[in-house]
């Protein structure tokens, strides 16, 4: 698998969905995968982010509540440095103005770059082709290179160029839903325009963080200030014997990621004029050779699971990690979809992937929410909690930005949430100069919050009013998920305090942290109240979850999905339905070994869950892995690979699904691979099944390059001394070892 394929899809809707799909990205900067010539069309948005990136914007609510937020946050779209027009005989060359005789666009995921080729006839019945290829660098964060070729096949004249830095404004606008916010507003103030520089210096209207956009070329324009925008003009001789070769740099530098941004910006485009896109492609080469070297599953018996699974590794590779001044963003940077906000899907579907193939962007992404804490302090004291900190369910900055709290500020597990990637990251990489500079502060600090929220009446420990993963079922007592990823939070948390007391001194001085509030909180683990059906025997989601009405799935048309465009809240909130995995999510995480009380678990909740989101194929995709239920298994990750490629939610348009890009690599590394990560060893229990009969994938465990590879038989190689348990059993590897598949 080297390239992606995707060719003829002209249409408004499927335009909208390719921009996602080769949308390009190098974890800091982002661009989605739009026409540098345009559409000539209403909707068109070139849409450009940079991670972190954002502005303000006013909450307005009928009824403000003390402890609301009052300002949401939002990526902001930087300015269009990419845009070109080709024009003959004055008029532009577009898929409005000319009839498309073909399109055929390819993604290189060993360059990470993009490449379309389109076939133009005129109205004046002239031919041309037009190729672009774009790169987002690895050798430039800030850099965004396009190499333009047109290739006249019956026209002999001149070709008039322009190249423009403009903000893009959307004009296309969509229905209500609650993931999108469509309202317009003024995000940038204009600081300078320079001809001379070929820049534009912004500043976000509220959020006061500045942007220096700049544009270069391997041709030499005339350039013009024309308004807000910046104008070059060009106009060169085309023949069948002489194409246009045009290459533009756009570099875009902002303060967020450094004082010194314009002598940056500078910079770069000096160095730029010494390189050309071939050598910024040696880069490219040179970086995603070394990353597929770790990354790369090979898939054996479906060469779509194995093409498919890949691209999603690769999406969500670029997507961040890059810096811990940033995190993931629901879409990551391929479109504006949620307002390009920070949730625990991160900790949750992402962070594995890069703890098991590159521990040091997961570290990135962990220092994120440490550098954070202070705003998450002053959360947990706006819910009314003197001790702790509180994560927000949703941002960018660090602040809560959640205006409907019982889907949002109420998912208390986001604690647990994080102090389980803290936990997992412990446990593969070893690193205890971490824990003890920056995780176990977090681990109790979290720990804390939640200790002050239960309550104990007698006999168990409560967490009530509380939001679970499943955001159809909203403000309930005792979630199943969140008490237990609290029980499994606490009890980690009290061994590594008891196992690392030398290592921990000062820390423990530091954060006033006592063996008295260590017993506490062990005593809570152990007695936190997990709701339990005796009759069923299942753990209920919580407590009044099984005294509702079930909802008859079945009987409601297809176009009333997600439920949550068509449904008030209130309605699903009052029946047995969910919005994705919960409890199930929960027993997927910690590795629920009574298999009897699993099965029970997966075929109760199974028929009444609507997938509405796209957190929740891969989970049931795993367990039915575990429960044997391969036809079933195979089926959810097969719609986990495709959710993107096929527009399966219908709104890929808004950008990638990136927590389901990591559930796709979950699904495959817990679900066929059953790898699972302990402190002392490396769990595997590998299966072959009807439509995937071999395999080989990397993961990294304890510094060592662990290969596990997959055909008649097991074989494990490893670059030093490993521990694994295969198939129950306890072994040492330094090298490679080989064993009998068991199936």
């Amino acid at each position: 698998m080297e390239k992606l394929y995707r060719n003829n899809r002209l249409d408004k809707e499927e335009l909208l969905v390719d921009e996602t799909i080769f949308s390009i990205a190098n974890g800091y900067l982002g661009t989605r995968g739009t026409f540098i010539e345009g559409y000539g069309k209403v909707f068109e948005y070139n849409q450009t982010y940079l991670n972190g990136f954002y502005n303000y914007y006013d909450y307005f609510y009928e009824e403000n509540f003390s402890g609301f937020p009052q300002e949401g946050q939002k990526f902001v779209n930087l300015i269009d440095g990419q845009s070109m027009m080709f024009s003959i005989l004055g008029k532009p060359l577009n898929i409005n103005t000319c009839e498309v005789l073909s399109l055929e666009r390819v993604y290189d995921l060993k360059k990470g770059l993009t490449i379309r080729t389109i076939h133009y006839k005129t109205i004046d019945n002239y031919e041309f082709i037009l190729t672009e290829e774009k790169i987002v660098s690895r050798k430039f964060n800030e850099l965004i290179a396009i190499r333009v070729n047109i290739k006249s096949l019956n026209f002999d004249g001149d070709i008039k160029v322009n190249t423009f830095i403009k903000e893009s404004f959307k004009k296309d606008t969509s229905k209500i839903d609650p993931r999108i916010h469509n309202e317009s507003i003024n995000n940038y103030d204009y600081v300078e325009i320079s001809k001379e520089k070929r820049s534009i210096i912004v500043k976000t209207s509220r959020s006061n963080l500045y942007l220096n956009t700049s544009i270069s070329h391997d041709l030499d324009f005339k350039y013009e200030v024309n308004g807000n925008s910046l104008v070059g003009d060009l106009t060169v001789s085309i023949n069948p014997d002489n194409d246009l070769n045009i290459t533009k740099y756009i570099v875009h530098t902002s303060s967020l990621y450094s004082k010194n941004y314009n002598d940056l910006n500078t910079d770069i485009v000096n160095k730029l004029s010494n390189m050309s896109f071939s050598q910024l492609l040696i880069y490219q080469e040179k970086y995603y050779s070394d990353f597929w070297d770790i990354s790369y599953v090979r898939i054996e018996g479906n060469e779509t699971y194995e093409r498919l699974l890949n691209y999603n590794i690769f999406q969500l590779n670029n997507s961040g990690g890059e810096s811990s001044l940033h995190n993931i963003s629901a879409k990551g940077l391929s479109g504006e979809g949620y307002e390009g906000h920070y949730f625990w899907d991160t900790e949750i579907y992402m962070i594995p992937y890069f703890t098991l193939t590159n521990p040091k962007k997961a570290k990135n992404l962990l220092m994120y929410r440490y550098k954070t804490m202070d705003k998450a302090k002053k959360e947990a004291f706006n819910l009314g909690y003197s001790k702790g900190i509180k994560f927000p369910w949703r941002t960018i900055n660090g602040d809560e930005t959640s205006p409907y709290y019982p889907a949002g500020s109420a998912q208390f597990h986001i604690n647990s949430d994080v102090a389980y990637a803290i936990i997992k990251y412990y446990e593969a990489t070893n690193d205890i100069k971490f824990l003890v500079d920056y995780g176990f502060e977090m681990l109790i600090e979290t720990a804390r919050f939640l200790k002050e929220a239960v309550n104990y009446d007698g006999e168990f420990y409560h967490l009530n009013g509380v939001t679970g993963p499943d955001e159809y079922t909203t403000v309930v007592d005792d979630n199943y998920y969140t008490n237990q990823l609290l029980k499994y939070h606490f009890e980690n948390l009290v061994w590594i305090y008891e196992h690392n007391l030398s290592n921990l001194s000062e820390v423990l001085i530091k954060l006033k942290c006592t063996k008295e509030e260590m017993d506490e909180i062990l005593n809570i683990s152990k007695n936190i109240y997990l709701p339990f059906s005796k009759e069923l025997n299942i753990y209920a989601q919580d407590s009044s979850f099984l005294k509702k009405k079930k909802l008859d799935l079945k009987n409601i048309p297809e176009d009333k999905y997600p439920l949550l465009l068509n449904y008030h809240p209130l309605y699903l909130y009052k029946h047995q339905v969910l919005k994705q995995a919960d409890t199930m999510l929960s027993m997927t995480l910690l590795d629920f070994d009574d298999l009897e009380i699993l099965k029970d678990s997966f075929d109760y909740y199974e028929p009444i869950t609507t997938h509405d989101s796209s957190l929740s194929k891969c989970i049931y995709s795993i367990l039915a892995y575990k429960l044997k239920n391969y036809d079933l298994a195979c089926d959810y990750f097969k719609k986990v690979l495709e959710t993107d490629f096929l527009d399966t939610h219908k709104n890929t348009k808004h950008g990638l699904h990136v927590a389901n890009l990591g559930g796709s690599y979950l699904g495959f590394i817990y679900g066929v691979v059953g790898l699972r990560v302990r402190a002392n060893y490396l769990k595997i229990n590998p299966i072959v099944v009807s439509d995937i009969t071999g395999y080989e994938l990397n993961v990294m465990y304890h510094g060592q390059k662990v290969t596990i590879m997959v055909d008649d038989k097991l074989s494990v190689s490893s670059t030093g001394k490993v521990s694994l348990m295969i198939y129950g059993e306890l072994i040492e590897i330094n090298g490679t070892y080989q064993t009998a598949l068991q199936l």
